[in-house]
């Protein structure tokens, strides 16, 4: 493959990455928001369709977002075997998929605590 096919093969998966980071924020928010407004009237039925659905949306961000993080370092590797310039991916790669996921799984942890958090509040 020729350095400008890898380099708009890239450019397109990290476009990818992109969208799929929007489609997390703007679920995140849209879970959040409907937690903080009315969390605390939702049945419990509603509740937990909610947060299935939540949760199987996050599962699927997770894995369709590593995926593609696996494609670009798979590609820049290519890239740094056909060019001088280019330098390959090393240790980082898996550094940042763990960091990647670890940020995501702290916020979904933190969306469902806040969710359990407005249906049983503290009163004293």
């Amino acid at each position: 493959m020729a350095e400008y096919e890898i380099f708009d093969l890239i450019n397109g998966v990290n476009s990818n990455i992109f969208a799929g980071q929007a489609i997390f924020l703007t679920t995140l928010s849209a879970y959040l928001v409907v937690a903080y407004s009315v969390g605390k009237a939702l049945t419990p039925y509603q509740v937990g369709f909610i947060n299935v659905v939540f949760l199987l949306m996050m599962f699927v961000g997770f894995n369709a977002q590593i995926a593609l993080l696996g494609l670009v370092y798979g590609l820049s590797e290519q890239l740094a075997s056909v060019t001088s310039y280019a330098d390959g991916p090393s240790t980082t790669a898996e550094v940042v998929r763990i960091v990647f996921t670890g940020i995501r799984l702290v916020m979904v942890v933190g969306a469902i605590v806040f969710m359990w958090q407005v249906r049983h509040p503290k009163t004293e």
